[in-house]
């Protein structure tokens, strides 16, 4: 075996021994900070902000270019075959939780720098999988100075310039309780209103099935969970949605949000989740493409998931998509990476980083 490879694959079983699952996000408690403060070869700077949201920052050298990688998972799930917590090699393939999403990535990096890489600046952050992005959103505000930003997820060794944004929210509705025999329940249940203002919902969203933006369309709207009412024969005097819609590069958020109605007044309530742009945020693509020509990388198709390096892209950084493993086989039970990937992973991160 390559030993970079055989090196690499320590540290991947190391990582993956940690439990760094989101939730319940017990960063600390996992020893994934003493492990990484143990390696002689890297001096991590560590910040707490709170909630298992820890930023792992270590560099050497006049590095142009940032590379960002999560450390936080999905929960194990039911369905695993083995310990989700123990590396398997298995058929050419290394089986654990966050193989592919993202340490893989993460094992790679430390790999090169206990190589003796010379010039790197690394940013391990642990609340990816949250849903709000404190890690990558707190480190933005320090306004570091790098030329390019790669934030790593699993693209099959290609460079992604273009993905979805992410709009989640929760609209409320609020009616008259009272007995179901009453016909005023046509007008007063809150169940008939969120039912209606669905309907429109869905209307607007498949009136954007045309839009399009580098091969993606449409905004993938979908209601996700919808709560309301106490039995059959009783107005219901509260319901509510919570939804989800994944606009395309240049659309506004608040240009869709308006559109479905998501608002409030007396008998409704709009309270905003999570919103992010999508990679690129201002919609222009061809500084992006300069960009991974100048790393000699592969260019990936527009992907559909949501990366955090729209956050960089929206604060002004040429930031880009990169990382071993394949997104389907991340987010399930006995998730996999491709050993030649790894392999393949550790050329590609040297070029980048140096």
């Amino acid at each position: 075996m390559n030993p970079d490879l055989d090196l690499c694959l320590n540290h991947l079983k190391a990582l993956v021994g940690f439990d760094t699952s989101n939730p319940p996000r017990k960063t600390m408690e996992s020893g994934l900070i003493d492990y990484l403060n143990s390696l002689d070869f890297i001096d991590p700077q560590i910040q707490d902000h709170g909630e298992g949201s820890f930023n792992i920052f270590f560099t050497k050298g006049s590095p142009k270019y940032l590379v960002n990688v999560h450390l936080d998972t999905v929960p194990a799930g039911d369905g695993w075959e083995s310990n989700p917590h123990e590396l398997v090699i298995k058929n050419n393939k290394a089986y654990g939780l966050g193989v592919c999403d993202i340490k893989g990535a993460a094992a790679c990096i430390l790999t090169l720098i206990e190589n003796g890489l010379s010039d790197y600046a690394i940013l391990f952050s642990t609340d990816e999988e949250a849903g709000q992005s404190t890690c990558v959103k707190e480190y933005i505000k320090l306004r570091p100075g790098f030329e390019g930003v790669i934030v790593a997820e699993p693209t099959q060794n290609m460079a992604v310039i273009c993905h979805r944004g992410i709009v989640t929210g929760t609209q409320e509705f609020f009616g008259q309780a009272g007995h179901s025999s009453d016909r005023r329940a046509m007008t007063d249940n809150a169940i008939h209103k969120l039912t209606h203002w669905s309907e429109n919902a869905l209307k607007v969203a498949q009136s954007h099935d045309h839009s399009s933006f580098e091969g993606l369309s449409g905004i993938a709207f979908n209601l996700g969970i919808i709560e309301g009412g106490i039995k059959p024969n009783i107005i219901a005097d509260h319901a509510q949605v919570k939804f989800g819609m994944r606009p395309l590069p240049g659309q506004s958020h608040d240009d869709l949000l308006h559109e479905i109605n998501a608002t409030s007044n007396n008998d409704s309530k709009f309270t905003k989740g999570f919103i992010a742009p999508a990679l690129p945020s201002s919609g222009d693509i061809k500084s992006l493409e300069l960009f991974v020509d100048e790393l000699d990388l592969n260019l990936s198709p527009p992907v559909n998931f949501w990366t955090e390096a729209s956050l960089f892209s929206e604060a002004g950084y040429k930031a880009i998509v990169f990382g071993p493993g394949d997104i389907a086989d991340a987010h399930q039970p006995n998730e996999s990476i491709d050993i030649d990937q790894l392999d393949q992973a550790l050329k590609n991160f040297k070029k980048i980083i140096q």
